[in-house]
């Protein structure tokens, strides 16, 4: 009889296991924080220059068809002092229009760069054009 539990336990553990990969591809969960259902990593992680963050937020606020406003920026910027990548404290800000996207920011120490990362659900058009963004962002300083 402990034989046949052991055996249903183990095929419950093995689907649970394909079910975590599965969240993992999806980018619902990167195994240590979930997102909401449907949600997916937008962009991976990407450094850009501090100054840009403003500027990223705009063209996500644009893309998701939110009023990105002055007061919201203020939260956002004052959020900024208390994160830090290398212990992995973010700040996540929620721009959510007719779609809706989280931007998780983290600042970098001894540096004015911050970590950004983008969750959403973008299709391969909107991929490449934020991905544009990103680069543009992280190499050049736009004012």
């Amino acid at each position: 009889m402990s034989v046949l539990f052991g055996g249903w336990f183990a095929m419950f553990a093995r689907l649970e296991k394909g079910r975590q990969r599965r969240l993992v591809r999806l980018g619902v969960w990167d195994g240590a924080h979930a997102y909401p259902v449907g949600w997916t990593r937008a962009m991976p992680k990407r450094r850009i220059h501090g100054q840009n963050l403003r500027p990223l937020c705009e063209v996500l606020a644009h893309f998701a068809e939110h009023d990105f406003e002055d007061s919201e920026w203020e939260v956002v910027e004052a959020a900024l002092p208390g994160t830090d990548i290398e212990r992995d404290t973010w700040y996540s800000h929620r721009l959510a229009g007719r779609r809706t996207f989280t931007v998780r920011i983290a600042a970098v120490p001894d540096s004015r760069d911050v970590c950004v990362e983008i969750y959403g659900v973008l299709g391969g058009r909107g991929k490449f054009l934020i991905a544009g963004v990103l680069h543009v962002l992280g190499k050049y300083r736009v004012s």
